[in-house]
């Protein structure tokens, strides 16, 4: 039995090293042909366009995205709408100063009361009902406060909108904070495993759910399904879109836009609440809503996930060489894979000093995630505490 041990051990290792090092080659072949494909014809007319911007106090380096959005390169007029709570002074200077900035541009700050007398901001859906009515795009683009355009955001975005049955179109996220350990963390986790997945997905089922950081409709299109109405009670307004859309005869579709987010982190508490409001949201109002083939679509995309970090886990136990071997080669794949996303496809560069965070990313995060998705379902989210509730609704916690 003694001798048994260390051969189960040894088999474990080098078969969980085997699928880990598969998968994340698989996934970036599958991303290499997903960014060569030919892309849609151009429009013979562009659309106009109007962006809707939800902008919160606390949004990282809130200038620099608004400046991004006005020096778009796009052949049509671009309308901004600029959604900011009533009682944020300081956010509503920073509009009228970009405002100032860009005396041309075709763009409008509106304010928008909180959803209760106890909320400290509206919400980002409330913001964005009230703003509907102002626009009048052919298009409706709708942008987070910590994205950042660049120049040819718009033409790689909605020539896709005119695709057979396209119903919702959006990007790739590329995190782009690495001023603190925290931050770089989330970046790396991001940068390492979003693009990777959800360009691997289409190849499989129509995506679950959007990248809801920048996402477009055809005017038309976003009035026959409905548009946000009823969304202001939902907490996954990204998994809610795509399901509606879904329902209605349409497709939401991954598009090759890649997209900038300063996402800043100053602190481990900071850090672990953003960890548990990405994964605790998913838990509670996607996962029971999926059918059966969904789950296991899921599923597929996620096991490998936790596995350097079994093996981590093994060598430390076990002192087999096969487990040190197997960690450092999950490593070495883990490493080159995320070097080759950025430098080819993200366009962006992680500062040299934060490679050092990699074994984190590889081995500790994943567990971590793992153990989130045991906690409650209260998070918290820009000085609010929710209560997510199963069928994908949420309360404010006083």
């Amino acid at each position: 039995m003694k001798q048994a041990r260390p051969r189960v051990i040894d088999r474990l290792a080098n078969w969980l090293t085997l699928l880990f090092a598969l998968e994340r080659i698989v996934k970036f072949a599958a991303v290499t042909r997903f960014f060569r494909r030919a892309q849609p014809e151009q429009p013979q007319s562009w659309p106009g366009v109007t962006l809707l911007q939800p902008l919160t106090r606390g949004a990282s380096n809130l200038p620099l995205a608004l400046r991004s959005r006005a020096l778009l390169d796009y052949p049509a007029g671009v309308q901004h709408l600029l959604i900011c709570d009533a009682g944020d002074d300081a956010t509503q200077r920073m509009v009228s100063d970009h405002l100032a900035e860009f005396p041309g541009m075709q763009a409008e700050m509106m304010l928008v009361e909180p959803d209760k007398a106890t909320a400290a901001v509206a919400s980002k859906m409330k913001k964005l009902q009230a703003a509907l009515p102002r626009a009048t795009g052919e298009v409706y683009c709708f942008i987070d406060d910590d994205v950042t355009l660049r120049p040819d955001a718009l033409r790689v975005l909605l020539p896709h909108l005119y695709r057979e049955q396209a119903g919702v179109v959006f990007g790739l996220p590329c995190f782009t904070n690495w001023q603190t350990p925290w931050s770089s963390l989330v970046g790396m986790l991001v940068n390492a495993h979003m693009l990777l997945n959800f360009v691997t997905l289409t190849y499989f089922t129509t995506p679950i759910r959007i990248n809801g950081h920048v996402f477009a409709f055809r005017r038309a299109t976003f009035e026959r399904v409905g548009g946000l109405d009823g969304l202001e009670t939902q907490i996954d307004d990204e998994y809610e879109i795509a399901r509606r859309v879904k329902q209605y005869g349409y497709k939401a579709m991954q598009t090759p836009l890649i997209y900038d987010i300063d996402n800043a982190l100053d602190s481990a508490r900071a850090y672990a609440r953003q960890c548990k409001r990405w994964f605790v949201m998913p838990r509670q109002s996607m996962m029971p809503a999926l059918s059966l083939r969904e789950k296991l679509v899921f599923s597929l995309f996620s096991f490998t996930l936790p596995m350097p970090g079994i093996i981590a886990l093994l060598a430390l136990l076990s002192f087999r060489g096969s487990a040190w071997r197997g960690a450092a080669l999950c490593l070495a794949v883990f490493g080159t894979v995320y070097a080759l996303c950025e430098r080819v496809y993200l366009r962006r560069s992680m500062p040299l000093q934060r490679w050092l965070l990699l074994p984190v990313v590889a081995f500790f995060v994943p567990l971590q995630i793992l153990w989130t998705l045991l906690l409650n379902n209260e998070v918290e989210w820009r000085g609010q505490r929710l209560r997510l509730r199963r069928d994908g609704s949420v309360e404010i916690v006083a």
